[in-house]
């Protein structure tokens, strides 16, 4: 005779006690123990966290609104928390991506504590937001909030092995890069388990195929993975019309941020809300490097 499982002994009481208090407690510890049996690996993790840094008027929480699908956004100060909802319509499970910004004011870069841990680094994203509307200060701006990530990373006093573990995951992102056909997106969704897909992990393969990165491709490894976003970039037109900005000043600048983030290994996009410019391609983005999910867009070189 087959053992008596312990949810046959269950059914069983239920049968034999009419009262229906105890029978929807019941009902539910059942559904409980079915649904944490099914397994955390099937859902979206929930600690995932993007950080976004850059001057005060850029339009950090202009871009934050647009990628929420919010029409009018909420300035606040100090640190700044959102979030992004985020779906896996494959497997129908959803997510909170959270996200902080942080008051461009110096003088709040204190609060970054709050936001980026030694247990949440591995889960964070960063965007580093700068403007194109002010573009003789987009250099500045992104080096000086380069130095106060690096800072910041630098007293979270993360082991050394760790952060090893860390600065390799993202060389191995760039040598494993393999450029995507530039079709529909997919419907399949994102893998599951319990591999992180901003810091994946290496595998023997990898290691004897890759190629030595260029002397200048991450010389500035942070160990935490970075978006260069420059906001506004309809202001080109602006640019071009009211202070004589030829296709060769234009070059000349998008040649230093490309520079800057080969040195950091950064992505790049240039977004525009105003125009609906590419929001919807850095959000595929996000949620590709953050989760998993396909991207089928080639980059721009």
């Amino acid at each position: 005779m087959a053992p008596i499982t312990e949810k046959e002994n269950k059914m069983e009481n239920l049968d034999e006690d009419n009262n229906p208090d105890d029978s929807e407690n019941l009902w539910a510890s059942i559904l409980t123990e079915v649904q944490s049996s099914s397994g955390s690996a099937s859902k979206l993790p929930t600690a995932r966290t993007l950080l976004v840094l850059g001057d005060n008027e850029c339009g950090k929480t202009t871009l934050i609104a647009k990628l929420q699908g919010v029409e009018e956004p909420k300035k606040g100060s100090g640190l700044e928390y959102y979030y992004l909802d985020v779906k896996d319509e494959y497997r129908d499970d959803q997510a909170r991506l959270n996200v902080w910004v942080l008051d461009g004011d110096p003088h709040h870069t204190g609060l970054l504590k709050y936001a980026l841990k030694q247990e949440t680094f591995s889960d964070t994203m960063v965007l580093l937001v700068a403007s194109m509307s002010q573009p003789w200060s987009l250099l500045d701006t992104l080096n000086r909030w380069a130095e106060v990530l690096s800072d910041h990373i630098d007293k979270l006093r993360i082991p050394v092995d760790k952060m090893q573990e860390y600065e390799q995951s993202l060389v191995r992102c760039y040598q494993a890069y393999t450029e995507p056909g530039d079709g529909p997106i997919a419907t399949q969704g994102p893998p599951r388990g319990d591999i992180n897909p901003l810091h994946p992990p290496a595998s023997g393969s990898d290691e004897e195929e890759s190629l030595p990165l260029g002397e200048k491709t991450l010389s500035n490894n942070l160990g935490i993975p970075i978006v260069v976003v420059v906001t506004k970039s309809d202001a080109i037109s602006m640019l071009e019309k009211e202070l004589d900005y030829k296709d060769e000043h234009l070059d000349f600048i998008q040649q230093h941020i490309r520079k800057f983030c080969l040195k950091y290994g950064a992505a790049m996009f240039y977004t525009s809300v105003k125009d609906e410019r590419n929001c919807d391609l850095l959000y595929r983005y996000l949620v590709h490097r953050i989760y998993g999910f396909p991207f089928t867009s080639p980059a721009l070189v």
